[in-house]
């Protein structure tokens, strides 16, 4: 039997170590996406920087054009730069443009994006521009000079300003301005708009070149004969473009298009043989028209839009920013927009209807009209045009490009450059993921009482979404700016292999010390903040090894990390058999010994954690303090006063759950029986969990309610122990005079509503949920053990052992005599665990 058993566990063993040595090597042979990254970071590790090579991409490769073409024409005119070599990125082999620099340029290249050619000069060039954003495995070098331009004046919201938007849509553009170096902006407006949408405008360490679009440049000088002859217009008509947004589906592109081709047709019939329509569509629209036949009444996708607006006369247009480089020509502009209200619903704008440069069309015969009246309109709307030039249109004198170049590529100076970075000390925080729980609740506070005046203060995390991580980010204070990490860590396979060891093993032998890919995880954490100049980073959650290996290693000026418990009772904590936090632990504890300050949450906590950690940590009483946790006092008081009562049947409910707001026709509502004064209510507030004691908890409430009938108990929260503790419920007989009411978004009312606030935890990082109560102005009783200790010593509650015999007495003690205690003045706690805070955590102390 005991050969059995050691033979399974021999196998055991051989079959992980098999998976370890065999797992990135099947990784990178049938992921592609692998492949690509491991290339990527190869070429990143290896090559040196090309000093004269510039790399350009358009629009995600789809287009030689826009900004991007503008400077690549400028450049490879000037002679002093005939030594530069030029790497478009075109993934249509077919392009015309491509085709045509091909014969006519010298030191030009042209790659698809990710492909080998692609990744070399993406790590090598030694000037990037781009218009929109580098796929999520970009990471600028520190040599390199990253030139983003992006394609438009918005009149439609971005980022975080969008009405309906997904949790971290904006998370590759919001992560490539942060690479950026020269963001390029047409005015201020786009500038100030781009950045603060995108939550980076006072973490923005880039430069803002205020100088015009370049692409502007190119309809300026450009002759609409010339155009004209291009497309085979006739040099007699006038010409009308039409450019809306796409609003399709791949896949479903007739859907869009069978409408657009209408509505060119009418536009045309309306007008008469003197005038020629044309159709600037989006990609997937031109290839529909293309299949069918119908290119004629497109622009072709490959045809510069700028260069084109030097033939337009008239513009019919709806949410797109192009209206914006026809307003220097002083041409016409007719807005069409008949989906306005619920692409407004979905989206937003910036700008209001009534003041744009010209009339707005929500039917197809409003449009019609506006045609037949298009001779009168500039004149109509002259007013709103001035506006609109002065305000977005002051850079637009043809000589943006040059000053582009003479700013980046020549090193001169320019008063148009403009900073946004705040000079405030910057904090970088790893929140824990963001789930309901007490890390998640101490950030929070601590977030609403920072000092903003001195503070930028940054979190971030990982791009996935739950529902607790959306809702508990939306209540954070505002002035908090969120990053996300989107895409996966950038690494060689000896990198995986050292990586993957360090995650199984931690870093506990001086083997695995020297071998750690420091370089790797300095990386990734550029890889997601860029630029950005981070003077603080902390681990605030303290229980992800993957975070805690960035932050350990990351390059800034201090690191902390927080423990918010007696560590190693969670190291051995098991839940239904298993470790809970083992493995993670084990991990994390090796790495204590990178960070600055390994901060617990209370003084008691700090004590325990001293003596249980001390082999983790070289210097144990410089490195381990403790910064007491925030409590949100001002939000207690506001919330324990949100009663509201429903009656059933004779009987009061106390609201507790309210789900409008996820439809506005349903109303979901959920409350327990209210507390009635005529019982003893306590109240427990935890996390379903085996160190909460809740178990222990039932049982000496259940001798108590023996003896005392009128006695009631909630218990708030949820998680893994719920149905063990409905069973135990069951089982003592309990199920009319104990209450679970699950996880709550205000319990501070349910709270108010009862007698005595209960905490049974067999250990505490500070109990955190025994100052609410202590706030809201409850008596308190405590299980006098780490964290706990800390905040009811000094008379402030009653501390009573743990153990079901004492916590029963606790309970009867309150029924028969109270509980005296002193008034906590949570103002003065505050402001002292603030101190602390800036203390230990921040360089400002």
């Amino acid at each position: 039997m005991e050969a059995t058993r050691i033979l399974a566990t021999k196998r055991k063993v051989l079959k992980r170590r098999l998976k370890f040595l065999t797992s990135p090597i099947v990784e990178y042979v049938k992921k592609d996406r692998s492949r690509v990254r491991t290339s990527y970071t190869d070429f990143l590790n290896r090559l040196d920087i090309e000093e004269n090579t510039i790399l350009y991409e358009a629009y995600h490769g789809k287009s030689i054009t826009g900004n991007a073409y503008a400077i690549f024409k400028k450049i490879s005119e000037d002679a002093e730069f005939n030594h530069f070599k030029h790497v478009w990125v075109i993934n249509d082999t077919e392009n015309k443009i491509m085709t045509t620099l091909k014969n006519t340029s010298k030191n030009v290249e042209f790659v698809s994006v990710d492909s080998k050619g692609y990744l070399k000069y993406l790590a090598t060039a030694k000037y990037l521009i781009n218009d929109t954003s580098f796929p999520y495995y970009f990471v600028k070098r520190k040599e390199q000079i990253y030139i983003n331009t992006w394609h438009g004046t918005p009149l439609k919201t971005l980022g975080i300003d969008i009405k309906q938007r997904s949790f971290a849509g904006h998370k590759n553009i919001q992560r490539n301005l942060l690479h950026t170096d020269y963001l390029v902006s047409p005015n201020e407006f786009t500038y100030k708009k781009l950045l603060k949408s995108h939550d980076i405008y006072e973490i923005f360490s880039g430069v803002v070149a205020d100088i015009g679009y370049p692409r502007v440049d190119l309809t300026l000088e450009q002759d609409s004969m010339q155009v004209k002859e291009s497309l085979g217009i006739e040099k007699h008509k006038k010409v009308v473009l039409y450019a809306p947004t796409w609003r399709g589906t791949v896949g479903k592109e007739e859907d869009t298009t069978v409408s657009l081709l209408d509505e060119v047709k009418m536009v045309q019939d309306t007008l008469g043989e003197s005038y020629h329509v044309l159709l600037k569509s989006h990609y997937f629209t031109y290839q529909y028209f293309v299949k069918n036949g119908l290119e004629n009444l497109c622009v072709p996708d490959d045809f510069d839009s700028n260069m084109l607006l030097a033939a337009v006369d008239i513009l019919i247009t709806d949410y797109s920013s192009i209206f914006f480089e026809l307003l220097p020509l002083q041409k016409s502009v007719i807005f069409y927009m008949h989906d306005f209200d619920q692409y407004d619903s979905e989206r937003g704008f910036y700008i209001p209807t009534d003041e744009l440069p010209g009339p707005v069309a929500y039917t197809r015969q409003e449009l019609l009209s506006l045609v037949k009246q298009h001779e009168n309109l500039k004149e109509k709307y002259q007013n709103n045009y001035n506006a609109f030039t002065d305000k977005y249109c002051y850079n637009d004198d043809g000589q943006a490009t040059q000053r582009l170049i003479d700013i980046v590529f020549k090193g001169k100076s320019s008063d148009k450059l403009i900073r946004t970075e705040s000079p405030k000390e910057k904090l970088l925080f790893y929140g824990g993921g963001f789930y309901n729980n007490g890390i998640t609740v101490s950030l929070t506070n601590l977030f609403d009482y920072i000092d903003y005046d001195k503070y930028e203060v940054i979190l971030i995390d990982n791009d996935n979404a739950h529902r607790d991580k959306w809702r508990n980010m939306e209540k954070l204070n505002k002035n908090v700016h969120i990053l996300f990490r989107p895409g996966a860590f950038n690494r060689t396979i000896k990198e995986t292999y050292w990586h993957e060891l360090v995650m199984r093993r931690g870093a506990h032998t001086e083997f695995v010390r020297k071998n750690i890919q420091v370089s790797a995880y300095q990386r990734e954490f550029k890889r997601v903040i860029g630029n950005t100049n981070i003077d603080v980073a902390i681990d605030f959650g303290g229980y992800n090894k993957f975070w805690t290996l960035i932050f350990a290693f990351a390059d800034v000026k201090k690191k902390c990390i927080f423990l918010h418990n007696d560590m190693m009772e969670e190291y051995n904590k098991k839940i239904d058999g298993k470790y809970k936090h083992k493995h993670n632990l084990k991990v994390i504890f090796s790495l204590y010994q990178y960070f600055d300050k390994i901060v617990s949450v209370a003084k008691s906590t700090n004590d325990q954690n001293k003596v249980s950690l001390k082999d983790y940590v070289k210097d144990v009483e410089k490195k381990m303090v403790y910064v007491d946790n925030v409590i949100h006092s001002d939000r207690i008081n506001q919330q324990k006063n949100e009663k509201e009562i429903i009656e059933r049947n004779g009987l009061e409910y106390l609201i507790l759950k309210d789900n409008q707001e996820t439809n506005n026709e349903l109303l979901d509502i959920y409350g327990v029986l209210k507390p009635d004064h005529k019982n003893v209510n306590f109240i427990n507030v935890g996390r379903l969990s085996p160190e909460k004691g809740q178990k222990e908890l039932l049982h000496a409430f259940a001798k108590v309610n023996k003896k005392y009938a009128n006695t009631r108990l909630y218990i708030v929260g949820e998680g893994p122990l719920r149905k063990d503790l409905m069973l135990l419920i069951k089982e003592l007989q309990l199920e009319h005079v104990v209450i679970l009411t699950g996880q709550l978004s205000n319990p501070f009312v349910l709270l108010n509503n009862c007698d005595c606030f209960v905490l049974s935890s067999q250990y505490e990082g500070q109990g955190l949920v025994l100052m609410e109560a202590m706030v809201v102005g409850k008596p308190v009783i405590g299980t006098d053990v780490t964290g706990v200790r800390s905040v009811l010593e000094g008379g402030y509650g009653k501390l009573v052992k743990y153990d079901i015999d004492n916590i029963a007495f606790g309970l009867e003690e309150f029924i028969l005599e109270g509980i005296e205690s002193r008034r906590f003045d949570y103002d003065l706690y505050n402001n002292q665990a603030l101190e602390l805070f800036y203390k230990e955590v921040t360089l400002n102390s």
